[in-house]
């Protein structure tokens, strides 16, 4: 197996991990759109 280069650390950690790398941001995504939108009712609640 190649050795990693030294700046290759984070991606030699994250498919070591077992990180699917196509899919690691989705919940991100998704659970940001649900605090902007509980936001917005708490703000609208106020206004």
């Amino acid at each position: 197996m190649i050795e990693p280069k030294m700046n290759d650390k984070p991606v030699a950690k994250q498919i070591d991990s077992g990180i699917d790398p196509d899919n690691s941001l989705l919940p991100m995504l998704i659970g940001g759109l649900v605090l902007i939108v509980i936001g917005a009712i708490i703000v609208m609640m106020f206004v």
